[in-house]
């Protein structure tokens, strides 16, 4: 965590995570066996998209 951030609140985000830090990622496979890796990128892009936003990273080769 931050070093200006403190104690107590530090120990929240440690938990929780703070709000607009992160990405979560996803391995997906789709009905046609097409592989992607995707993200969830919590940081906001504006004051219009306070919310995050879904990437795609990549598409895998499956090989059989």
């Amino acid at each position: 965590m931050a070093r200006n951030m403190s104690e107590v609140h530090s120990s929240s985000a440690s938990v929780k995570g703070s709000w607009g830090v992160g990405r979560f990622f996803f391995r997906v496979e789709t009905t046609d066996r097409r592989i992607f890796d995707i993200y969830y990128d919590r940081a906001p892009s504006g004051s219009a998209n306070r919310k995050g936003q879904w990437f795609l990273f990549r598409e895998l080769v499956n090989n059989p």
